[in-house]
């Protein structure tokens, strides 16, 4: 049995050019890198040219007898310091001072680690999230309550 060859017209293979892809932009490092460290350099210069051009005065030496009037906390303590001047009742043998320190720091932070576990919606749009934007409201107006109470009744 012989095998017949057939010849086949040769089909045109066409080469397709893949144009290679451009990216827009320039590479992060060393271009981006470069930009950032010129102005870290910029923004330290400038700093340290005021600093010398404009020292900072000295004030009186520190008097550990003297102490100043009024004493506030730092500005992130204020919400806490006002409880603690609103707060003035024992509850039974819990004195007024533990319980103006220790609730607003346990009220508001523990409602702020317990918001994603109150509020298990989902959705990321602020208008469904009823619940987690009427605690931080809450919260919010808290915080900002008892620290304008601390600095008006000192």
């Amino acid at each position: 049995m012989a095998l017949i060859e057939v010849e086949r017209p040769e089909t045109e293979v066409k080469e397709e050019r893949q144009e290679p892809v451009r990216v827009r932009g320039l590479p992060f490092f060393p271009h981006f890198v470069l930009r950032e460290v010129v102005v870290m350099c910029i923004i330290a210069g400038s700093l340290v040219l005021l600093a010398s051009v404009y020292p900072a005065g000295l004030l009186e030496p520190a008097d550990p007898f003297d102490t100043p009037s009024p004493i506030f906390p730092e500005w992130y303590f204020l919400y806490v310091f006002g409880f603690l001047k609103f707060w003035t009742w024992d509850i039974g043998p819990v004195p007024a001072k533990i319980i103006g320190v220790t609730v607003p720091m346990v009220l508001w932070y523990g409602l702020l680690m317990l918001v994603p576990f109150i509020d298990r919606n989902p959705s990321t749009d602020i208008r469904k999230r009823k619940v987690a934007v009427t605690l931080g409201v809450i919260a919010l107006l808290g915080v900002l309550f008892f620290t304008y109470y601390s600095i008006v009744f000192h």
